[in-house]
């Protein structure tokens, strides 16, 4: 059996925290490379900078009340921004800083493809002006929110590889995991889902994304392996805990709802879609939902499989 100190509310929170912060990283790469300014309507900014904010708050709450002092004295919170020393502190201020302007972000989006949200918020702050530099404004709050991305993706995994009594958790690869499955996830849900139900023919205008999709995908296979493999030659809790995940208890949700829907079937699908130059609508609606979905449920196994040495 995993550890129990750690449940679903924790893998929720990793699994949200990454895909918000995966979501405004595609949003800013689309937005930097400017790519969104050659159509008119730009579904992945509009979806990836306007779901960042809520999903990272969400998970965030989720963190927090999950915590002892979340639930029965929240006050306490506040001593949690002053101990510089603590990787809680460091995740606290990321998250602080990340969620205002992944917020501004996608207000900002929002704002340019519906004219009519100025001229209504005009109506209660008169001191905004009758049109923006949305642009200007968007490039900058890109550029900002996706250093803050990157700093949370990673954040959610050294939340757990600082936990030395696991020996599982505590290794250099799961952030780096952790932030490769972060933008695999993100353009998941921003892009192969959200993006191709609103316009169907998205994947024609990004020729590079089924590229793209691979090296994350592979990358994030590689990974995982290593965090495997590297388990199982530590022997003792940390094997235990692989041979978990790979044949035991926990080998059906790895085989079933990670390999198979985010590794196999969206990494074949993109491999034909360079090879026929085409995407189609529901291959690539069930790619991004096979990834999202893998994205959640290799964070329960990871967090369910630390197994803590004996004492």
């Amino acid at each position: 059996m995993g550890q129990e100190h750690w449940g679903w509310l924790v893998a929720i929170y990793l699994f949200l925290g990454g895909m918000g912060a995966g979501s405004l990283l595609t949003a800013a790469v689309v937005e930097l490379t400017g790519e969104r300014y050659k159509h008119a309507f730009c579904p992945t900014t509009l979806i990836g900078a306007g779901v960042s904010g809520p999903l990272v708050i969400i998970g965030s709450l989720l963190l927090i009340f999950d915590l002892g002092a979340g639930k029965m004295e929240p006050w306490r919170i506040i001593y949690m921004f002053t101990h510089f020393t603590s990787v809680m502190t460091w995740g606290i201020w990321l998250l602080t800083l990340f969620i205002p302007v992944s917020l501004l972000y996608g207000l900002m989006e929002l704002m340019d493809n519906y004219p009519g949200i100025l001229a209504w918020l005009r109506r209660f702050l008169k001191f905004l002006p009758a049109a923006l530099p949305y642009r200007s404004i968007r490039r900058v709050l890109a550029s900002v929110g996706s250093v803050l991305a990157v700093g949370v993706a990673i954040y959610t995994g050294i939340l757990l590889s600082v936990v030395r009594a696991v020996p599982l958790w505590h290794t250099p690869l799961l952030p780096l995991l952790f932030l490769v499955s972060a933008g695999s996830t993100g353009m998941g849900l921003t892009i192969d889902l959200g993006a191709t139900i609103a316009v169907p023919d998205i994947a024609r205008r990004f020729h590079a994304l089924p590229v793209i999709h691979i090296v994350l995908i592979g990358l994030e296979a590689v990974l995982i392996g290593l965090v495997l493999a590297v388990a199982w030659l530590r022997g003792g809790a940390a094997a235990e805990s692989a041979r978990l995940i790979f044949m035991g208890p926990g080998a059906i949700i790895f085989w079933a709802f990670v390999v198979v829907p985010g590794l196999f079937y969206p990494f074949v699908i993109h491999a034909y879609a360079i090879g026929a130059r085409r995407h189609g609508l529901v291959s690539g609606i069930l790619s991004g939902a096979g990834i999202v979905i893998a994205g959640l449920f290799l964070r329960y196994l990871i967090v369910f499989a630390g197994i803590p040495v004996a004492l």
